[in-house]
C-alpha cells in the first residue's frame, strides 16, 4: 500500500492527462462490452423484417468494432503521454536520492544489487501503469456495462454476477498474498545473483591475477542454487492460481449461462439468450485479465519496495534550515575537541583532536593506517559529522554551511582516484563544467599530465575506460590533481597524492602543488616523507589522537614516533610496519 501511495503521488502531477486518458479508454471499452446487445438488436430486427432498424444497429455494431480499436489505439498514445513523463522523473528522482545519500550508504551498499533493484523497479512502473489504467479499468467498465445488462434481463442473474465476481476477487486476493512472499525471497535470491556477478566484473583484474574463473564460476554455482529453489517456488504458486482462478470463474460463469438458458420461454426469447451468452463469454475472459494484472501488480510491488524504499533512507548528515554565510572564505580550518567513531563500530577513531590550520597554511597529517588521518578529511568535508567536538571554516561551525557550498571551497586528490568511463576532458573538467580550454590545458600542464594527452591519438577526447582503467594508476593521480587545480578551491587536500608517481614526476607535481599551495590552505595525507619535508607543520597521529606536531627538523631532533617513522623510511621499510 505504501508504494502505491508513493506512486500515485508522482502520478498526481499529471491529473489532467490521466482524465483525458482514462475518458477514450472508456469510450473504448464501452464500444467493445456492449457488441452483444446490438447483435441482440439486429437479430431482433431482422427476425421483425425491419430492414431500417438492422442497418442502424448492423452500422453500430460495425462502429463497435472497427473505431473502439481506433479509440483503444489513441488511448494507448495518451497513457503514453504520462508514463513517460513519469517514469523519467521517477528514474530521475530515486537516482537523485542515491547521490544525495551519505558516504556511509555508499560504503555500505552492493552495486550489483541496487543495479538490480533499481532496474526491477523502473520496470515495475510501467508494468503497475498498465495492469491498473488499461487493464483493471477496462475490467471496471466491462463489469459496470455487463452488470447493467444483466440486470436488465434479470435481477437474479446480475446478483449471481456480482457474487460471481467478489468471490473471486476474494481467493486472487487470498492467493496474491500468499504469492508476495514466495516473490520477495526470489528477489533477494536475485540480488545476491547480480552482486556476484557485479562484483566478479568489477574486480575483474583480480580475478586475472589469481586465475580464479573457475572460482568466480563456483560462487556463481553456489547463489545459482538457492536461487533456483526460490524461483520454482514462485513459479509453481503462480500453476496453482490459474488452476483454481479458472475453476472458479468458468463455474461461475456457466451457472448464469444455465439460468438464462433455464428462462428460454419463460420470458426470454432466444435473441435474450444471445445477448446473455456474449456478454457471459467476453467478461468471462475478464476474470483471467483481472487475475492475471492482480498477479502482475502484487508482483511488482514487491520489485517497487525495494525502488521507492531507497526514497526512504534518511541522510543522517543534513544540511541547515538557515545556512550560515561565509562571505569571501579566508581558509581557516579550527578541529575542536573532535571525537569520532564510525556507524556500527564502538570503537573511537579519532578522541580529543584539537587544531588550528590557519589560512594559506600548508599542513600534513601523518601516521600508520587507521590512526584517523583520513578520517579528518572525510569530517571536513562532511561525509560524516563528528561524535564529538565542532570543525570550523572560517570560525563558523561547518554544520551551518549547506554540504554542496561546502564542498566546493575544498579541492581533493584522493588516494585512489575514480574516473568516470567518458573522455579525459570530462574528468579534468568535472568540477569545473564552465572551464575554458585554455584553463583545462594549464591545469593538465601543472599536474605533468598535458604531454601525455597531446601524444594520444583521440587527444582529449579519449576515453578512459570504467573506473578509468585505460589509465595508469600514476595518470589517474595526476588526472586527479588537475581535476582539483581547474575547480579553484580555497582549501586543498592531497590524500596520498604522489604514492603512484615515479620520482621524476614527483618532483614536477611537488612544483606545481608549491603553485597552487598560493593563496589556498593545503593539507596533505602521505606516507612518504619525502613529500611533505617543506610544509609549514606536520602532525604525527596516533591511536585517535595528536601525538606529535611542528616541522619536519623539530619532529626528526625530538627523536619520537615521527623520527622512528622517517627512519623506517629511510631504510626502504614500510611505515605500517612500525606500531605506534
Amino acid at each position: 500500500m505504501k508504494q502505491i501511495i508513493k506512486f500515485y503521488q508522482f502520478l498526481g502531477k499529471y491529473k489532467g492527462r490521466m482524465a483525458v486518458f482514462l475518458l477514450v479508454g472508456s469510450i473504448g471499452m464501452a464500444l467493445e462490452t456492449i457488441r452483444p446487445y446490438w447483435l441482440k438488436e439486429i437479430l431482433d430486427a431482422t427476425g421483425s423484417g425491419d430492414r431500417e432498424k438492422t442497418l442502424v444497429f448492423f452500422g453500430l455494431f460495425g462502429v463497435s468494432v472497427v473505431i473502439a480499436n481506433w479509440i483503444n489505439s489513441l488511448s494507448y498514445y495518451l497513457g503514453d503521454k504520462v508514463l513517460i513523463p513519469l517514469s523519467r522523473e521517477i528514474r530521475e528522482t530515486v537516482f537523485e536520492k542515491i547521490m544525495e545519500l551519505d558516504f556511509a550508504y555508499h560504503v555500505d551498499k552492493n552495486t550489483g544489487s541496487l543495479i538490480s533493484a533499481f532496474r526491477r523497479g523502473d520496470g515495475s512502473v510501467y508494468s503497475i501503469f498498465d495492469s491498473i489504467h488499461h487493464e483493471l479499468f477496462r475490467v471496471v467498465v466491462s463489469l459496470v456495462i455487463t452488470l447493467w445488462f444483466l440486470f436488465s434481463a434479470s435481477a437474479e442473474m446480475g446478483w449471481l454476477m456480482i457474487v460471481v465476481f467478489v468471490v473471486n476477487l476474494a481467493i486472487i486476493w487470498w492467493l496474491v498474498k500468499m504469492n508476495l512472499g514466495a516473490r520477495k525471497e526470489f528477489n533477494d535470491s536475485e540480488d545476491a545473483v547480480a552482486g556476484v556477478i557485479a562484483d566478479g566484473m568489477i574486480n575483474y583484474e583480480t580475478v586475472k591475477f589469481f586465475a580464479a574463473e573457475r572460482k568466480e564460476r563456483r560462487r556463481l554455482s553456489e547463489k545459482f542454487d538457492v536461487w533456483s529453489v526460490k524461483f520454482w517456488r514462485f513459479a509453481n504458486s503462480f500453476r496453482v492460481m490459474d488452476i483454481v482462478i479458472s475453476s472458479c470463474a468458468g463455474g461461475g460463469m456457466l451457472v448464469i449461462l444455465w439460468l438464462a438458458i433455464e428462462k428460454v420461454g419463460k420470458g426470454f426469447e432466444v435473441n435474450d439468450l444471445v445477448m446473455i451468452s456474449g456478454f457471459i463469454l467476453g467478461f468471462y475472459w475478464q476474470f483471467f485479465n483481472l487475475f492475471f494484472r492482480i498477479r502482475d501488480i502484487a508482483k511488482n510491488l514487491t520489485d517497487m519496495e525495494k525502488y521507492f524504499g531507497i526514497l526512504d533512507n534518511e541522510t543522517q548528515v543534513k544540511d541547515p534550515k538557515k545556512e550560515a554565510k561565509l562571505g569571501k572564505v579566508r581558509g581557516e580550518i579550527r578541529l575542536e575537541n573532535i571525537g569520532f567513531k564510525y556507524p556500527k563500530n564502538r570503537d573511537k577513531i579519532l578522541d580529543g583532536i584539537n587544531l588550528v590550520i590557519k589560512p594559506g597554511e600548508k599542513i600534513a597529517f601523518v601516521g600508520r593506517s587507521g590512526a584517523g588521518k583520513t578520517t579528518l578529511t572525510k569530517l571536513l568535508l562532511r561525509f560524516y559529522d563528528p561524535s564529538a567536538g565542532v570543525v570550523k571554516l572560517d570560525g563558523v561551525d561547518i554544520r551551518k554551511i549547506k554540504k554542496s557550498t561546502l564542498r566546493s571551497y575544498v579541492g581533493v586528490v584522493p588516494q585512489e582516484p575514480i574516473m568516470f568511463n567518458n573522455t579525459i576532458k570530462f574528468n579534468l573538467a568535472y568540477g569545473n563544467d564552465g572551464a575554458e580550454m585554455a584553463e583545462i590545458e594549464e591545469a593538465a600542464r601543472k599536474a605533468n599530465i598535458l604531454e601525455f594527452v597531446d601524444h594520444l591519438p583521440d587527444g582529449w577526447e579519449t576515453q578512459v575506460g570504467e573506473r578509468g582503467i585505460k589509465l595508469s594508476g600514476g595518470q589517474k593521480q595526476r588526472l586527479a590533481i588537475a581535476r582539483a587545480l581547474l575547480a579553484k578551491p580555497k582549501i586543498l587536500i592531497f590524500d596520498e597524492a604522489t604514492s603512484n608517481l615515479d620520482s621524476e614526476s614527483e618532483k614536477k607535481i611537488q612544483a606545481a602543488l608549491e603553485e597552487a599551495g598560493k593563496d589556498r590552505t593545503v593539507i596533505i595525507i602521505a606516507h612518504r616523507f619525502s613529500t611533505i619535508r617543506e610544509v609549514d607543520r606536520i602532525v604525527v597521529l596516533s591511536t585517535g589522537a595528536i601525538a606529535e606536531m611542528g616541522k619536519h627538523d623539530e619532529l626528526i631532533e625530538m627523536k619520537g614516533i615521527y623520527a622512528k617513522l622517517w627512519e623506517l623510511q629511510a631504510k626502504g621499510k614500510a611505515v605500517d610496519e612500525m606500531i605506534v
